[in-house]
């Protein structure tokens, strides 16, 4: 027979096994909790040390910002400050030309071989055909100017002579030898002279002014084609007439009376001086440029139509700015340089450039002497000023580190 246990002891432990699982239960619970929190506390401790390190460093800071329509402002302990390096804006004497260019002789007066007559040889069939036109009208103009004169007095002596003949029949009426018929017959022929010389008179002008129309077209296919009729008239012998292709966004530096010289590629070793004459009034159809025209002297007939020339124009020694070629920032078709001014502020000055000069460039306007410009690292300014040129709004927007 198998022993059984009472009743009551058997509940009583079952009761206790029960509480012992939920103890258990409660401290693995805790354990958990416990480590859990642990890891929690730890990555806050971090954080709290990773903030406390960001305070000693300071707070990140722009290091340039737009300041307003064409200014800048730059942080003053910066990196970017730092890097900035100004140059003071001088002048210097150049004589090197202002601009080069490229052109071409368009016209030589030399003697003809048949006669030994001085005449104009052209670089192309329609500037000949247009030369031809305009002295053709010219002529048409001199001989019916001076049909004109000769139709007046011829007009003015059979008008005169027929007054006298009308004068003396009258005369003779008067007397009885002649009769009023006569008379009339004279005054009729007097009137048919005085209409007959006016029409004569009319002829002779109109054929003047069809001339001068002609001729004034003749000019201004001269003109289309980069001459200038003027210089067609010039009396020098061995003379040249030599074309420069001028940008149309440089014609401000071209000036009537301006020195200028051109060296060309068959004659390398001589260089030939001259002065601007002329500027053509039209623009080239295929360069889109304008022409500038200047004469030369060539005694020894080197040069011949059509011969390529490269011009330097403004040879004459003057005084201008330089500023660093690195200074220049192109955007667009400007150019801008940035100038130091108060309160860490640069200054967006839009400038008209010449040529260039080793490392340095010539400064045409928009800078001061004694301006003190950013030079080095002017490049690095670039998408911040592109942002200043914006036209002002109310609200300034900056731009982070660059």
């Amino acid at each position: 027979m198998i022993p059984t246990e009472p009743t009551g002891l058997s509940a009583s432990k079952g009761k206790l096994s029960e509480i012992g699982s939920t103890i258990q239960f409660l401290i693995a619970l805790g354990g958990t909790i416990g480590f859990l929190a642990f890891l929690i506390l730890s990555e806050g401790g971090s954080g709290n040390k990773s903030e406390g390190d960001n305070k000693v460093k300071g707070p990140r800071q722009d290091m340039v910002q737009v300041a307003g329509y064409k200014s800048i402002r730059v942080a003053t302990d910066s990196s970017m400050a730092k890097k900035i390096q100004f140059h003071e804006v001088k002048k210097k004497t150049f004589s090197e030309p202002l601009m080069k260019v490229t052109g071409h002789v368009v016209a030589s007066h030399r003697p003809s071989k048949a006669s030994q007559e001085y005449v104009w040889h052209f670089d192309s069939s329609e500037v000949v055909n247009a030369f031809n036109d305009w002295q053709k009208a010219q002529a048409d103009f001199a001989y019916s100017q001076t049909q004109l004169s000769q139709v007046k007095q011829l007009a003015k002596a059979r008008l005169d002579a027929q007054k006298l003949v009308v004068t003396r029949m009258e005369k003779l009426v008067n007397a009885g030898t002649d009769t009023p018929k006569d008379l009339a017959a004279e005054k009729a022929n007097l009137i048919q002279f005085e209409i007959s010389s006016q029409k004569e008179i009319h002829d002779t002008e109109t054929l003047g002014r069809v001339a001068k129309r002609a001729e004034a077209a003749a000019i201004r296919q001269l003109g289309q084609a980069g001459l200038e009729p003027e210089m067609l008239r010039l009396p020098k012998s061995d003379l040249d007439i030599v074309m420069a292709d001028v940008p149309e966004g440089r014609l401000d530096r071209v000036k009537i009376g301006q020195a200028c010289e051109a060296s060309f590629l068959g004659i390398p070793n001589e260089i030939f001086q001259g002065q601007v004459n002329a500027i053509a009034p039209s623009l080239s159809k295929e360069r889109k440029t304008l022409r500038v025209l200047f004469a030369i002297i060539d005694p020894k007939d080197h040069l011949h139509p059509g011969m390529f020339a490269e011009i330097g124009l403004g040879t004459e020694a003057r005084q201008n700015l330089v500023a660093p070629a690195e200074s220049i920032l192109h955007i667009n078709r400007s150019d801008y340089i940035l100038v130091a001014g108060k309160d860490n502020l640069l200054r967006v000055a839009e400038v008209q450039i010449g040529e260039p000069h080793l490392e340095e460039v010539e400064i045409l306007g928009g800078l001061l002497e004694g301006d003190r410009i950013v030079a080095n690292g002017a490049i690095l300014f670039k998408p911040v000023v592109i942002r200043s040129l914006v036209v002002p709004t109310e609200t300034v927007s900056p731009m982070g580190g660059i």
